[in-house]
């Protein structure tokens, strides 16, 4: 079969406008519970030029989907933008030797910034939905999946991270992938995902903020020559596990609610049998000897009915609020991989203590 005529396809790219000076961009970057807001400067050619370049691709026919690879690339790679990544990076660089982060942290610190970024609802809304270069998302602070996807992409390929884009035609949804072991990866493309429209860990299942989730395999399209890969995806993993049981526990209309309702309204009408049996003793007084006996009796059983009840009730409840409690702490710490993984394996502790 003969191979497509890419050499025929005609990309996109940045002509720099006429233009002079430095746009300042403020860069926040939201990571393990601090902020870390930096100035970096632009060229102002390089962005209005990118904002006003073509989006568009020459495609001839018959060549299918196989030009997408050469698109995506041209966005993040485009010749203009290689003294634009140094800049960028510059401030990731600093708080990465600072703080003396690994590389998955490092990969985990990047992703923050890029997820934080507000999703362009207006743009969404759009007929004109072509992507962004990485330097127009970064100074316009904002972005759909397409605009932060490249971007982020962008990043984690100069830092020498074998990173990919995963293009989810059917549903028109871009994301980000890392290699990752069999049973990690998803739909056995060998990438888990990195899911760039909102804060969430590394390996969640890709969705968006206008779609559910996205089930088709996605087209593995490769960025770069990196070789550094996320081996943290097992911490996640388990993570992502655990919200899951707890989404499933703590659901208003799941069966821990319904049975801690259950077991409330046992609890109210246990007592109010137990009333009645009191109000006939204290009030009744032509009750025989043995008739008394026989309702102190009932109430015993149904005393002992009622305390089985509440402790039952209790114990219900005090795992409920564990879930909540645990739930609450993984959602604040969702940019702290590491201190959600301590939490996680000091309940696993205590747990195995009372055993």
């Amino acid at each position: 079969m003969a191979k497509p005529p890419l050499h025929l396809v005609t990309y996109p790219k940045i002509t720099p406008a006429d233009t002079e000076g430095e746009i300042k961009v403020t860069v926040k970057i939201p990571y393990a519970h601090l902020n870390y807001p930096h100035i970096i400067e632009i060229d102002r050619a390089l962005y209005n030029g990118a904002k006003a370049s073509g989006k568009s691709a020459s495609v001839p026919a018959g060549i299918g989907d196989a030009w997408l690879a050469g698109y995506y690339n041209a966005f993040i790679f485009d010749k203009h933008l290689a003294g634009f990544y140094p800049k960028l990076l510059a401030p990731f660089r600093k708080i990465r030797r600072e703080l003396n982060l690994d590389s998955d942290r490092y990969l985990e610190l990047l992703t923050a910034y890029v997820q934080a970024l507000p999703y362009d609802r207006e743009k969404l809304a759009s007929i004109e939905i072509a992507p962004r270069f990485p330097v127009e998302t970064v100074v316009d602070g904002m972005g759909i999946c397409s605009d932060k996807s490249l971007l982020l992409a962008g990043m984690l390929s100069n830092e020498g991270y074998a990173v990919s884009l995963l293009h989810f035609g059917k549903e028109n949804h871009l994301a980000v992938g890392i290699p990752a072991p069999a049973g990690f990866d998803f739909k056995k493309t060998g990438y888990t995902v990195i899911e760039t429209t909102a804060v969430s860990y590394i390996g969640s299942d890709p969705c968006t903020e206008t779609k559910g989730s996205l089930i088709t395999r996605p087209k593995v399209i490769p960025i770069g020559n990196g070789t550094k890969t996320y081996s943290a995806i097992r911490d996640t993993a388990k993570i992502l596990t655990v919200i899951r049981e707890l989404e499933e526990k703590l659901n208003p209309e799941g069966t821990t609610v319904a049975e801690l309702l259950r077991l409330k309204n046992s609890i109210e009408n246990q007592t109010e049998i137990l009333r009645g049996i009191k109000d006939t003793l204290e009030r009744d007084s032509e009750l025989t000897e043995s008739e008394e006996k026989e309702l102190r009796d009932a109430a015993g059983q149904k005393l002992q009915r009622l305390q089985r009840t509440i402790h039952q009730y209790n114990a219900q409840a005090t795992e409920f609020s564990r879930a909540q409690e645990l739930a609450s702490f993984i959602r604040s710490n969702r940019l702290d991989r590491q201190a959600v993984v301590r939490r996680l394996k000091q309940i696993n502790a205590e747990f195995r203590k009372q055993q």
